[in-house]
């Protein structure tokens, strides 16, 4: 599994984190996929999360959960890199489904959310995307359809509307690395909309600075340089809007 940017301590928790799995899972694991900016080129060991999916033949059961909550726990001791582990369990059967059953590790704790078949991952994966074992991520999923694509788009946007515009309680409005992933991720939706491919958060950025409405490009240059302190809500909110508009304009169009 080549991943050239990645500090060795990475590539020991993926190789560790995969022998893990096997030995929790047995047969039920399919595989373990890294996605993220450790495959685009753009991964900043000050800031870049650890972005893995693995796949699973059947839920877990009571059992599997137990053992896998120990082993992750354990390497978590271990590893320093685990805080910015973020690992989605997901059922083979149910990859790009809608409300489908699905794990997550993160902050170091293992949930059950659910799935919502965010079909971004796979674009990643299919692009760029680096095994640590398994079959190829082709013979999982040959292709995103338009239609899925665009309605992950638009729940991506929605999440980000929810904490910076229609929740007044959000906890994440608050913190300056959230309203910066935030008008990063608004350029990544913008880019898939109009290219249909995944591209990392700077590149991204670069590319929406290009095309941007001038009122946006400030909010967005201040984000990309990762300084400034905390960005400005209200023109973080303009900018969430404005890829509403688009996404609304997008779907017209397709009709």
């Amino acid at each position: 599994m080549p991943l050239p940017e990645a500090p060795k301590q990475v590539t020991d928790l993926l190789d560790h984190l995969g022998a893990g799995l096997q030995a929790d899972l047995g047969r039920n694991v399919v595989g373990l996929y890294v996605y993220g900016s450790l495959t685009q080129g753009a991964f900043d060991p000050r800031r870049s999360d650890v972005d893995c999916v693995t796949i699973i033949r059947r839920p877990l059961r009571p059992s599997e959960e137990r053992r896998l909550r120990v082993s992750l726990r354990q390497l978590r001791a271990r590893h320093p890199w685990m805080r910015r582990l973020q690992m989605t369990i997901l059922i083979r059967r149910e990859l790009l489904r809608f409300n489908g059953q699905g794990w997550l590790f993160q902050f170091g704790r293992l949930t059950r959310p659910g799935s919502d078949g965010n079909p971004i991952i796979w674009a990643n994966l299919l692009e760029s995307g680096r095994v640590v074992f398994g079959p190829a991520p082709r013979t999982l999923v040959r292709r995103i359809p338009r239609h899925l694509m665009h309605a992950a788009l638009a729940r991506e946007i929605t999440y980000l509307r929810v904490e910076l515009i229609t929740n007044p309680r959000s906890v994440w409005r608050r913190r300056a690395t959230y309203r910066r992933y935030a008008a990063l991720t608004a350029c990544r939706i913008l880019y898939t909309l109009a290219t249909g491919r995944v591209t990392s958060k700077p590149r991204a950025a670069a590319w929406a600075l290009r095309r941007l409405p001038s009122e946006h490009r400030a909010i967005v240059r201040r984000a990309a340089s990762g300084s400034g302190g905390r960005l400005p809500l209200g023109p973080l909110r303009a900018l969430v809007e404005h890829v509403e508009r688009r996404l609304g304009n997008r779907t017209h169009q397709d009709h």
